[in-house]
């Protein structure tokens, strides 16, 4: 038998369990990646709308959820135009967007809430 001291690396059960570990962390990056993506497109079609209003500023909510719309569509984000709210007050308007996404997490889902506001001056 070695001894301990002259013994190097890792043993197989060890292997093991960090590939599981690697593997569960790479599961869980698919899923997550995408809805980042998807959180950082819904923020470039605020942008792009509150750029819109400062060329030339909207005359009504019924435009402003036309430009969102068509930035949707560019986006292909159709399915993300009911999360969308535009409100007018004192003749600003206030474009909410909220939605949820689900990770699966094997052993529990977790919801994730998306929540962004834009005022538009």
């Amino acid at each position: 038998m070695a001894n301990r001291q002259q013994q190097r690396g890792g043993s197989g059960i060890g292997l093991i369990i960090m590939l599981a570990v690697a593997a569960y962390a790479v599961y869980a990056g698919l899923q997550y990646v995408p809805q980042y993506i998807e959180s950082a497109t819904v923020g470039a079609v605020l942008d792009n709308v509150a750029a819109m209003h400062k060329e030339e500023p909207f005359s009504d909510a019924d435009a402003v959820r036309a430009a969102i719309n068509k930035q949707l569509y560019i986006n292909e984000r159709n399915d993300l135009k009911d999360s969308f709210t535009v409100v007018s007050s004192r003749g600003d308007y206030l474009v909410t967007v909220r939605y949820e996404r689900q990770l699966d997490l094997l052993f529990t889902k977790k919801i994730i809430p998306y929540e962004k506001t834009l005022t538009l001056k």
